[in-house]
């Protein structure tokens, strides 16, 4: 009852200031006096009670508790921030990768994919080095592609898979490896690649090939890295070079003599024109001989058809090896061949007819059916017909067709007269029929 009336004494008396009493209850229970405080919701009041410090301290601590959320709080949001960032950024590479793989998809010729694997992915991927390692146990790739592939410093052919399972073991993942851990890189020798991605081309579990991506610094290919992307790419080419492969195949099944192993007719005709439309820009002179077999219906006849065909393979395989790798040897038709080669001009053609038909009259073929009594070695002989034309720009340009067609005539024309002086020689017949025909074309 004293509080009650206290407390109505001071809202009586109109004290309206914060104010604090304090009284003392005696109890029982206790066993003492006990203070009770009545308070009048006021800070000033708390202040005189428990002084500024104390307050103070309570507001440093929810003023930190507020700061520690704020942190939390800014470094979700920079994480967030970090992760959307990275999203995007693995999103544009896989975007890149995905329109590389179309492009590499995109292509059907042997000769097309390697240029882009080791030309078009040095400005692509932004690298230094590529080098392309391919497993040719049989020499496949040795008899489908031009010197400029075969002699090219990023290409290695390989008649055994020993090198590629030196760089992966028995199971062929992509390895990405760096010189930052004083590590010497296994592929890339004598230059100054300091971190590389391996890739395995593997097809049906067998190792076909492996890639190899190089650049300067020392940072780009670690092994922190992630490859999902490149292991998706190695699979695509992979395949692409299988499908190449195969096409270059049936390509060359259709350009090819089934018996000699020489390009056929089909090709003769391809490579001629191929050929004198290089010539007409280089203005290099190009030189066309047909050889013909002495006799050969004789042969087929005293000894057999199987031996016809195995003086024809022989023949032709060994003119083959005599010439250059740029050079067409193609079999226009039964016992006659055509000899395309460029950059080559007449005294020249000349000697390697003479020299041709000089060495096949000495080849000894043998007759492995040969009856007893019968010859175990045939012996063959050749009329050769010699064409060489040296291109004039301002008069050859647009006569492309007729080019072709008259060397042909005129080497065909250089067989008939090396068999009138009685075969086994070599003749050569002028390309006379070029100026006509340009004279035709400019009254036109």
């Amino acid at each position: 009852m004293a509080v009650k009336k206290w407390w109505k004494s001071q809202v009586d008396g109109g004290n309206t200031e914060p104010s604090v009493v304090s009284f003392t209850v005696n109890s029982s229970l206790q066993g003492s006096g006990s203070t009770i405080l009545l308070i009048r919701e006021s800070p000033s009041a708390v202040l005189n009670l428990y002084g500024a410090d104390s307050v103070a301290k309570q507001k440093l601590t929810r003023e930190s508790a507020d700061a520690k959320a704020s942190r939390r709080l800014d470094n979700l949001s920079n994480t967030i921030s970090d992760i959307f960032h990275k999203v995007v950024q693995n999103e544009n590479i896989m975007h890149r990768y995905q329109k590389f793989e179309f492009i590499l998809l995109d292509q059907s010729g042997l000769e097309g994919l390697l240029d882009l694997l080791l030309r078009n992915t040095l400005d692509y991927f932004q690298l230094d080095e590529v080098e392309l390692w391919l497993y040719d146990p049989q020499q496949t790739l040795v008899e489908l592609l031009p010197d400029e592939y075969l002699q090219h410093p990023d290409l290695r052919l390989l008649s055994t898979t020993q090198p590629m399972e030196k760089l992966y073991g028995r199971q062929p993942a992509v390895r990405l490896v760096s010189t930052s851990n004083n590590r010497v890189l296994p592929v890339f020798d004598n230059k100054n690649v300091q971190s590389a991605a391996l890739l395995p081309l593997v097809r049906q579990g067998v190792i076909v090939g492996s890639l190899h991506f190089g650049v300067l610094g020392p940072q780009r290919y670690t092994d922190d890295k992630s490859t999902d992307f490149v292991m998706h790419l190695a699979s695509v080419i992979s395949v692409c070079l299988e499908n190449a492969v195969s096409q270059e195949r049936l390509n060359r099944q259709g350009l090819y003599d089934a018996l000699t192993k020489v390009k056929n007719r089909r090709a003769f005709h391809l490579a001629l024109d191929k050929e004198v439309s290089r010539a007409t820009r280089s203005g290099d002179p190009l030189s066309l001989l047909f050889v013909d077999l002495d006799y050969f219906k004789k042969i087929n006849d005293t000894y057999g058809h199987p031996m016809g065909d195995k003086v024809l393979r022989e023949v032709a395989q060994y003119i083959n090896n005599m010439l250059r790798k740029t050079d067409h040897v193609c079999r226009y038709g039964g016992e006659e061949f055509a000899l395309v080669l460029p950059n080559c001009g007449q005294q020249r053609a000349m000697d390697i007819g003479e020299r041709i038909r000089l060495q096949i009259s000495g080849l000894n073929i043998e007759n492995e059916a040969a009856e007893e009594g019968s010859p175990r070695h045939i012996s063959a002989t050749l009329s050769v017909g010699v064409c060489c034309w040296v291109p004039k720009p301002e008069r050859d340009q647009g006569l492309e067709t007729d080019i072709a067609k008259a060397l042909v005539a005129s080497s065909d024309r250089g067989v008939y007269l090396s068999k009138a002086a009685g075969r086994n020689s070599v003749s050569y017949v002028p390309l006379s029929d070029i100026d006509e025909a340009a004279n035709e074309t400019m009254k036109q």
